[in-house]
């Protein structure tokens, strides 16, 4: 499904809603350079000054700076350095594309996270929001003590509000409903046809110790069928100092970090590479609080669909989201290209 087409026509962003901010992640070999003036509408509105140490994506931003509602035209302008130390000039503009008309009940914290899911699937039409699934007379709260009784945990609040509330479904993929909860092991040996031992495929093969521990004691809340099976998963004991965030690209890092007590790290599994779940951390690499987890299903699953660039003088952004991840490579000295990979699937652990 397509935003920028006549089956989806714009909406009225609500009025005293904030602009977003971007940030341009160079991905450059080592030794690479890149200076560069940021053009918003003809106007400049940042400075790019970055040297790779690392090649790769990284998690912070070189530079970060705001996106205004309205905006039609975004360029650099400066100057790359290869790893050879040859030096060129470029000048690239792009027309821009705004996610916010679809993406901006997301980001509207006046509302509770169920009512924006609501609104948000009222606007994308890529969400299918129902009543909760529930066994003949019992309520969603008793269904969610239940599990908790079962899991042996208290689980966030703003989840059991989202899987009280409503029953949610992106394609084929869905957040469990109260009474199925369950942890990453069960799902695994279940739905995913693993076996827990007896041979080289199972998974105390598999996973390392702390890995198999973590899927013991987490629950799983929401379950991704695409090529294989994956899983978006809630560990209350939170992060060990310094393990890998497993976030692709990210390289020279410096491991996670625990954060407030008691509130656990959430985390994506999938089979495919079923040892390194991949951590949801901050920018100061601290464990995402669950709203913003569960807002990163509707990024990954949803608004991964919403549209993209018909040409590489397109450039999507979103003037409603807090932090719009920008990559900048070059295909040639004087080629650079831009994409906003907030909402690739790839890299939504961002």
């Amino acid at each position: 499904m397509r935003i920028f087409g006549k089956s989806a026509p714009a909406q009225a962003m609500p009025q005293g809603a904030k602009n977003g901010k971007a940030g341009i992640h160079p991905w450059l070999a080592a030794g690479e350079q890149v200076n560069a003036d940021v053009l918003i509408d003809g106007r400049t509105v940042a400075r790019l000054e970055h040297k790779a140490v690392l090649p790769g994506l990284k998690k912070l931003p070189a530079v970060v700076f705001d996106l205004p509602a309205g905006l039609q035209r975004f360029e650099l302008r400066g100057s790359h350095v290869d790893a050879q130390g040859r030096a060129t000039s470029f000048k690239k503009r792009w027309a821009v594309l705004d996610l916010a008309p679809v993406s901006h009940p997301l980001y509207d914290q006046s509302q509770p996270l169920i009512d924006r899911v609501r609104a948000f699937a009222h606007l994308s039409r890529l969400v299918e929001v129902g009543e909760p699934h529930l066994p003949a007379g019992i309520t969603a709260q008793a269904a969610l003590l239940e599990s908790e009784t079962r899991l042996n945990v208290r689980l966030p609040a703003v989840l059991r509000e989202v899987l009280g509330g409503a029953n949610v479904e992106i394609g084929n993929s869905y957040f469990l409903p109260p009474h199925r909860l369950q942890t990453p092991i069960d799902l695994l040996t279940g739905l995913g046809g693993h076996a827990l031992g007896g041979g080289n495929q199972s998974l105390n093969t598999l996973l390392p110790p702390a890995v198999l521990a973590r899927y013991q004691r987490s629950v799983a809340v929401f379950v991704e069928i695409g090529d294989g099976l994956g899983a978006l998963a809630w560990d209350p004991d939170g992060v060990a100092p310094g393990e890998p965030p497993n976030t692709p690209a990210d390289e020279g890092n410096s491991g996670a970090r625990p954060a407030i007590p008691n509130e656990g790290v959430w985390y994506w599994l999938h089979q495919e590479h079923i040892a390194e779940p991949g951590l949801l951390l901050d920018d100061e690499y601290k464990p995402q609080d669950a709203e913003s987890a569960l807002t990163n299903v509707f990024k990954r699953l949803a608004l991964s669909q919403a549209g993209s660039p018909e040409s590489e003088n397109q450039l999507l952004v979103d003037t409603a989201h807090p932090r719009n991840l920008l990559q900048l490579h070059f295909d040639e000295p004087r080629k650079p290209r831009l994409r906003l990979r907030s909402y690739d699937y790839h890299y939504s652990l961002y």
